[in-house]
């Protein structure tokens, strides 16, 4: 596919998950997502899937629960509340869907969401020296981050490069609900004067001080957990938030371990001297 015809099928692409994204409880259907992108309805869901990785039912699914997690997270809403919004008819199912996603029930996610807030060692406040990373400047919605994640992939194993060895970083800037207000760069640390680091953009990371919170979990866990760390934990740390993006560091690969033992330090930039 050439480039021009790609980066167009991407943004039609990115205007369906949108479209899922401000109301993924929506009556949804292969027709009228479709008909947002453009495409025939006869072969949009192969091109779908071509796209993203995944079904379109896949992603309305994941969609629903991460909004579900999201609720959890923010403050004292039921587990039926919650499996209500996302479309489901019993807690039950609901729970063993979340589980699927989550790794954990929604009962123990929401009490490990408030251990956060009730637990201020838990994060630890350090000093990161600046870094220059290569990579994506990804387009679309925050959902779609892992398709960003895929193209560098396999850009960077074009060039001969073992994928699961590189170092991952994200860096996001702006709120992940508001659309085009969301930055988002997807990229790794490569050596100096590595080849494979050519035709890709460069973004460099400034160093100082940070919070950093170490998720367990999958990486749908990773926005509501840093609602509650905006919310819950940084109004009680004596810190106030600096004017740099936050960071999501890549400890693992989800290939390599069980979903539980996936590895991510989240950091919020904070000013010096703010305590």
């Amino acid at each position: 596919m050439k480039s021009a015809t790609e980066q167009d099928y991407r943004r039609r692409i990115a205007r369906v998950i949108e479209a899922i994204m401000v109301d993924p409880s929506a009556p949804h259907s292969v027709d009228s997502l479709a008909a947002i992108a453009h495409f025939s309805p006869y072969h949009f869901h192969r091109l779908y899937r071509a796209m993203t990785g995944e079904s379109v039912a896949a992603t309305i699914r994941r969609m629903r629960l991460a909004q579900a997690a999201n609720q959890l997270a923010a403050g004292p809403t039921s587990v039926t509340e919650a499996a209500l919004e996302a479309g489901y008819d019993s807690s039950q199912s609901f729970a063993r869907a979340f589980r699927g996603l989550t790794g954990m029930t929604p009962t123990a996610f929401q009490m490990k969401q408030q251990a956060i807030t009730a637990d201020l060692p838990s994060v630890a406040i350090i000093e990161r020296p600046p870094v220059r990373i290569f990579g994506l400047q990804h387009e679309g919605p925050a959902q779609t981050i892992p398709h960003s994640f895929r193209r560098l992939s396999q850009c960077l194993t074009d060039r001969g490069l073992v994928w699961h060895d590189l170092s991952r970083i994200g860096v996001g800037s702006g709120d992940p609900e508001e659309g085009e207000a969301f930055r988002y760069f997807a990229g790794v640390v490569l050596t100096d004067g590595c080849d494979a680091a050519e035709e890709l953009d460069t973004y460099d990371l400034a160093g100082g001080l940070y919070a950093r919170y170490r998720l367990m979990g999958p990486y749908a866990l990773i926005s509501p957990t840093f609602q509650t760390l905006f919310a819950g934990w940084l109004p009680q740390s004596g810190f106030e938030p600096d004017d740099r993006p936050v960071i999501e560091v890549y400890l693992n690969h989800p290939a390599k371990v069980m979903e539980h033992e996936i590895a991510t330090d989240l950091l919020i930039p904070l000013r010096h001297g703010a305590v």
